[in-house]
Protein backbone atom coordinates (compact mmCIF):
# COMPACT_ATOMS: atom_id res chain seq x y z
CA UNK A 1 0.00 0.00 0.00
CA UNK A 2 3.14 2.41 0.16
CA UNK A 3 2.94 2.80 -3.76
CA UNK A 4 -1.14 3.81 -3.25
CA UNK A 5 0.50 6.45 -0.76
CA UNK A 6 3.22 7.72 -2.85
CA UNK A 7 1.03 8.08 -6.06
CA UNK A 8 -1.46 9.49 -4.55
CA UNK A 9 0.91 12.21 -2.52
CA UNK A 10 1.96 12.89 -5.85
CA UNK A 11 -1.59 13.56 -7.30
CA UNK A 12 -1.61 15.96 -4.42
CA UNK A 13 1.34 18.04 -5.55
CA UNK A 14 -0.23 17.91 -9.05
CA UNK A 15 -3.22 19.26 -7.63
CA UNK A 16 -1.57 21.79 -5.55
CA UNK A 17 0.50 23.21 -8.60
CA UNK A 18 -2.41 23.31 -10.74
CA UNK A 19 -1.93 26.86 -11.37
CA UNK A 20 1.64 26.82 -11.69
CA UNK A 21 4.28 25.24 -13.77
CA UNK A 22 5.09 21.67 -11.38
CA UNK A 23 7.90 19.76 -11.88
CA UNK A 24 7.83 16.61 -12.95
CA UNK A 25 10.56 15.27 -11.24
CA UNK A 26 9.56 16.26 -7.86
CA UNK A 27 5.86 14.68 -8.92
CA UNK A 28 7.72 11.17 -10.28
CA UNK A 29 10.25 11.23 -6.91
CA UNK A 30 6.79 11.83 -4.74
CA UNK A 31 5.85 8.56 -5.97
CA UNK A 32 9.35 7.29 -5.81
CA UNK A 33 9.83 6.04 -9.77
CA UNK A 34 11.55 8.00 -13.01
CA UNK A 35 9.89 10.87 -14.59
CA UNK A 36 8.90 8.70 -17.74
CA UNK A 37 7.39 5.97 -15.76
CA UNK A 38 5.41 8.35 -14.24
CA UNK A 39 4.24 9.55 -17.30
CA UNK A 40 4.18 6.19 -18.72
CA UNK A 41 1.99 4.77 -15.35
CA UNK A 42 -0.19 7.80 -15.10
CA UNK A 43 -1.38 6.99 -18.58
CA UNK A 44 -2.05 3.68 -18.61
CA UNK A 45 -4.00 3.39 -14.94
CA UNK A 46 -5.97 7.00 -15.75
CA UNK A 47 -6.67 6.56 -20.27
CA UNK A 48 -5.41 9.92 -20.46
CA UNK A 49 -1.58 11.39 -20.75
CA UNK A 50 -0.90 13.73 -17.07
CA UNK A 51 -0.93 17.03 -19.80
CA UNK A 52 -4.61 16.43 -20.76
CA UNK A 53 -5.46 15.89 -17.08
CA UNK A 54 -3.48 18.83 -15.88
CA UNK A 55 -5.83 20.37 -18.76
CA UNK A 56 -9.00 19.18 -17.98
CA UNK A 57 -8.62 19.94 -14.23
CA UNK A 58 -7.47 23.26 -14.55
CA UNK A 59 -10.81 23.95 -17.09
CA UNK A 60 -12.39 22.50 -14.22
CA UNK A 61 -11.25 24.77 -11.67
CA UNK A 62 -11.60 27.99 -14.05
CA UNK A 63 -15.43 26.94 -14.71
CA UNK A 64 -15.72 27.15 -10.86
CA UNK A 65 -13.83 30.67 -11.00
CA UNK A 66 -16.02 32.44 -13.56
CA UNK A 67 -19.37 31.06 -11.17
CA UNK A 68 -18.14 31.86 -8.00
CA UNK A 69 -15.96 35.20 -9.09
CA UNK A 70 -15.96 38.61 -11.22
CA UNK A 71 -12.50 38.32 -11.90
CA UNK A 72 -12.40 39.22 -15.41
CA UNK A 73 -12.11 36.06 -17.93
CA UNK A 74 -8.73 37.20 -19.28
CA UNK A 75 -6.92 36.50 -15.60
CA UNK A 76 -8.59 33.51 -15.20
CA UNK A 77 -6.83 32.76 -18.24
CA UNK A 78 -3.21 33.69 -16.85
CA UNK A 79 -4.03 32.17 -13.49
CA UNK A 80 -4.60 28.82 -15.86
CA UNK A 81 -2.08 29.06 -18.27
CA UNK A 82 -3.05 30.64 -21.28
CA UNK A 83 -1.47 33.45 -23.10
CA UNK A 84 -4.49 34.90 -24.07
CA UNK A 85 -8.26 35.23 -23.82
CA UNK A 86 -9.03 33.74 -27.15
CA UNK A 87 -6.78 30.41 -26.82
CA UNK A 88 -8.21 30.37 -23.15
CA UNK A 89 -11.83 30.23 -24.81
CA UNK A 90 -10.87 27.98 -27.49
CA UNK A 91 -9.45 25.34 -24.54
CA UNK A 92 -12.92 26.08 -22.61
CA UNK A 93 -15.41 25.51 -25.66
CA UNK A 94 -13.60 22.27 -26.55
CA UNK A 95 -13.84 20.58 -22.81
CA UNK A 96 -17.37 22.04 -21.78
CA UNK A 97 -19.09 22.96 -25.00
CA UNK A 98 -19.75 26.69 -24.41
CA UNK A 99 -17.43 29.77 -24.11
CA UNK A 100 -16.23 31.15 -20.53
CA UNK A 101 -18.38 34.85 -21.30
CA UNK A 102 -21.59 32.29 -21.92
CA UNK A 103 -21.12 30.34 -19.14
CA UNK A 104 -20.67 33.13 -16.67
CA UNK A 105 -23.49 34.71 -18.47
CA UNK A 106 -26.02 32.01 -19.06
CA UNK A 107 -24.85 29.25 -16.99
CA UNK A 108 -24.70 25.48 -18.34
CA UNK A 109 -23.88 22.18 -18.36
CA UNK A 110 -19.98 21.53 -18.06
CA UNK A 111 -17.84 18.66 -18.35
CA UNK A 112 -15.86 18.22 -15.27
CA UNK A 113 -12.84 15.88 -13.97
CA UNK A 114 -12.45 15.53 -10.53
CA UNK A 115 -8.99 14.65 -8.83
CA UNK A 116 -7.81 11.09 -9.28
CA UNK A 117 -7.07 9.18 -6.40
CA UNK A 118 -5.42 6.09 -6.67
CA UNK A 119 -6.82 2.72 -4.98
CA UNK A 120 -7.17 -0.85 -5.89
CA UNK A 121 -8.83 0.61 -9.24
CA UNK A 122 -8.78 4.19 -10.09
CA UNK A 123 -11.58 6.71 -8.75
CA UNK A 124 -11.82 10.84 -10.35
CA UNK A 125 -10.30 11.72 -13.74
CA UNK A 126 -13.33 10.21 -15.24
CA UNK A 127 -15.80 12.65 -17.43
CA UNK A 128 -19.24 13.97 -15.73
CA UNK A 129 -21.57 15.85 -17.90
CA UNK A 130 -22.49 18.32 -14.84
CA UNK A 131 -24.20 21.76 -14.34
CA UNK A 132 -25.87 23.57 -11.40
CA UNK A 133 -29.68 24.46 -11.41
CA UNK A 134 -31.78 26.44 -9.26
CA UNK A 135 -35.07 24.20 -8.45
CA UNK A 136 -38.47 25.10 -7.62
CA UNK A 137 -40.90 23.84 -5.31
CA UNK A 138 -42.20 20.94 -6.99
CA UNK A 139 -45.12 18.86 -6.23
CA UNK A 140 -44.78 14.74 -7.57
CA UNK A 141 -46.99 12.08 -6.73
CA UNK A 142 -46.37 8.50 -6.36
CA UNK A 143 -45.62 5.64 -4.10
CA UNK A 144 -42.76 4.99 -1.99
CA UNK A 145 -40.89 1.47 -0.40
CA UNK A 146 -39.27 1.67 2.87
CA UNK A 147 -35.35 0.16 2.25
CA UNK A 148 -33.76 0.72 5.78
CA UNK A 149 -34.77 -2.16 8.27
CA UNK A 150 -37.17 -4.09 5.43
CA UNK A 151 -34.26 -7.15 4.77
CA UNK A 152 -33.20 -5.68 1.39
CA UNK A 153 -29.47 -6.60 0.74
CA UNK A 154 -28.81 -3.14 -1.55
CA UNK A 155 -31.09 -0.29 -2.37
CA UNK A 156 -30.80 -1.58 -5.99
CA UNK A 157 -33.03 -4.34 -4.68
CA UNK A 158 -35.84 -1.90 -3.61
CA UNK A 159 -35.33 -0.09 -6.71
CA UNK A 160 -35.71 -2.87 -8.97
CA UNK A 161 -38.56 -4.14 -6.83
CA UNK A 162 -40.58 -1.37 -7.40
CA UNK A 163 -39.95 -0.78 -10.98
CA UNK A 164 -40.52 -4.10 -11.80
CA UNK A 165 -43.74 -5.06 -13.68
CA UNK A 166 -43.57 -8.70 -11.97
CA UNK A 167 -43.09 -7.01 -8.39
CA UNK A 168 -44.44 -4.04 -7.02
CA UNK A 169 -45.01 -2.41 -10.73
CA UNK A 170 -45.38 1.20 -9.45
CA UNK A 171 -44.95 2.57 -13.14
CA UNK A 172 -48.33 0.67 -13.83
CA UNK A 173 -49.81 2.05 -10.56
CA UNK A 174 -49.33 5.60 -11.57
CA UNK A 175 -50.34 5.67 -15.55
CA UNK A 176 -52.24 3.67 -17.64
CA UNK A 177 -51.63 1.18 -20.04
CA UNK A 178 -47.83 -0.02 -19.71
CA UNK A 179 -44.23 -0.47 -21.46
CA UNK A 180 -43.79 -1.35 -25.02
CA UNK A 181 -47.41 -0.98 -25.82
CA UNK A 182 -48.12 0.09 -29.49
CA UNK A 183 -49.31 3.66 -30.23
CA UNK A 184 -49.31 4.24 -26.50
CA UNK A 185 -47.35 7.77 -25.21
CA UNK A 186 -48.69 6.89 -21.52
CA UNK A 187 -45.13 6.29 -19.82
CA UNK A 188 -43.19 8.88 -22.27
CA UNK A 189 -41.63 11.60 -20.18
CA UNK A 190 -39.50 12.17 -16.66
CA UNK A 191 -39.88 10.16 -13.58
CA UNK A 192 -38.15 10.59 -10.75
CA UNK A 193 -36.80 8.41 -8.25
CA UNK A 194 -36.13 10.01 -4.78
CA UNK A 195 -33.65 8.57 -2.27
CA UNK A 196 -34.93 10.15 1.40
CA UNK A 197 -35.15 9.53 5.10
CA UNK A 198 -34.86 5.75 4.54
CA UNK A 199 -36.95 5.59 1.67
CA UNK A 200 -37.31 5.22 -2.33
CA UNK A 201 -40.15 6.57 -4.38
CA UNK A 202 -41.17 6.59 -7.92
CA UNK A 203 -42.56 9.75 -9.16
CA UNK A 204 -44.18 11.72 -11.62
CA UNK A 205 -45.54 15.39 -11.82
CA UNK A 206 -49.24 16.02 -11.77
CA UNK A 207 -49.99 16.01 -15.24
CA UNK A 208 -47.97 12.79 -15.68
CA UNK A 209 -49.97 10.31 -13.08
CA UNK A 210 -53.66 8.74 -13.65
CA UNK A 211 -54.56 9.36 -10.24
CA UNK A 212 -53.70 11.27 -7.19
CA UNK A 213 -54.93 9.14 -4.49
CA UNK A 214 -51.40 8.70 -4.15
CA UNK A 215 -48.58 10.23 -2.02
CA UNK A 216 -47.37 13.48 -2.41
CA UNK A 217 -43.88 14.84 -2.26
CA UNK A 218 -42.66 18.78 -2.90
CA UNK A 219 -38.96 18.94 -4.03
CA UNK A 220 -37.59 21.25 -2.10
CA UNK A 221 -36.18 24.64 -3.94
CA UNK A 222 -33.22 25.51 -3.95
CA UNK A 223 -29.57 24.60 -5.83
CA UNK A 224 -28.54 21.03 -6.85
CA UNK A 225 -25.82 19.69 -9.09
CA UNK A 226 -26.88 17.58 -11.87
CA UNK A 227 -25.45 14.96 -13.31
CA UNK A 228 -26.35 13.28 -16.46
CA UNK A 229 -25.56 10.25 -18.55
CA UNK A 230 -25.35 9.21 -21.93
CA UNK A 231 -28.27 7.80 -23.57
CA UNK A 232 -29.19 4.40 -24.48
CA UNK A 233 -27.76 2.81 -20.39
CA UNK A 234 -30.00 0.82 -18.57
CA UNK A 235 -30.80 2.57 -14.88
CA UNK A 236 -29.66 -0.39 -12.77
CA UNK A 237 -25.98 -0.17 -14.19
CA UNK A 238 -25.57 3.83 -14.48
CA UNK A 239 -26.76 4.86 -11.23
CA UNK A 240 -24.66 2.94 -9.12
CA UNK A 241 -21.42 4.33 -11.40
CA UNK A 242 -23.12 7.63 -11.10
CA UNK A 243 -23.64 7.81 -7.42
CA UNK A 244 -19.93 6.54 -6.89
CA UNK A 245 -18.50 9.14 -8.89
CA UNK A 246 -20.69 12.06 -7.47
CA UNK A 247 -19.66 10.70 -3.46
CA UNK A 248 -16.54 9.38 -3.98
CA UNK A 249 -14.82 11.74 -6.61
CA UNK A 250 -16.73 15.23 -7.15
CA UNK A 251 -18.00 15.67 -4.12
CA UNK A 252 -14.87 15.64 -2.00
CA UNK A 253 -12.83 17.72 -4.51
CA UNK A 254 -15.68 20.59 -5.09
CA UNK A 255 -16.48 23.47 -3.37
CA UNK A 256 -20.11 21.94 -2.63
CA UNK A 257 -20.95 19.90 0.16
CA UNK A 258 -24.29 18.23 0.34
CA UNK A 259 -27.05 19.99 1.73
CA UNK A 260 -29.59 17.44 3.50
CA UNK A 261 -29.93 13.88 3.21
CA UNK A 262 -31.80 13.94 -0.09
CA UNK A 263 -30.56 12.03 -3.92
CA UNK A 264 -32.94 12.37 -6.87
CA UNK A 265 -33.00 10.23 -9.84
CA UNK A 266 -34.41 11.43 -12.49
CA UNK A 267 -35.07 9.14 -15.79
CA UNK A 268 -36.06 10.08 -19.11
CA UNK A 269 -38.19 7.29 -21.10
CA UNK A 270 -39.99 6.06 -23.81
CA UNK A 271 -43.20 3.99 -23.91
CA UNK A 272 -42.13 2.25 -26.83
CA UNK A 273 -39.73 -0.38 -26.30
CA UNK A 274 -36.87 0.63 -29.41
CA UNK A 275 -37.25 4.38 -28.48
CA UNK A 276 -36.36 3.78 -24.72
CA UNK A 277 -33.41 1.72 -25.81
CA UNK A 278 -32.12 3.86 -28.07
CA UNK A 279 -33.08 7.46 -26.08
CA UNK A 280 -32.77 7.07 -22.65
CA UNK A 281 -30.60 8.75 -20.24
CA UNK A 282 -30.82 9.49 -16.96
CA UNK A 283 -29.88 12.39 -14.07
CA UNK A 284 -29.39 12.49 -10.29
CA UNK A 285 -29.61 15.82 -8.68
CA UNK A 286 -28.40 16.34 -5.31
CA UNK A 287 -29.27 19.15 -3.56
CA UNK A 288 -26.02 21.28 -2.61
CA UNK A 289 -24.68 24.33 -0.75
CA UNK A 290 -21.38 25.85 -0.55
CA UNK A 291 -18.30 24.74 1.49
CA UNK A 292 -17.94 27.55 3.97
Amino acid sequence: MNMLKQLNSAIEYIEANLCAEFDLDTAAGIACVTADSFIRFFSYMTGMTLTEYIRRRRLTLAAQDLQHSKTPIIDIAIKYGYDSAAAFSRAFAKQHGITPSVYRKDGGSLKVYSPASFHIMIKGAKEMDFRIIELADTIVYGVSGQYEGQGYKTREELRHSMWANNCDDVPGQLCEGGWNQPGSTSYDGVWYGIWQDGKYMIAREKADVKTLEVEARTLPAGTYAAFKTECGGLAWEEFPKLFELIFDSWLPASEYKQKYDLAIEVLHLWTDHDLRQKNRYYEVWIPVELKK
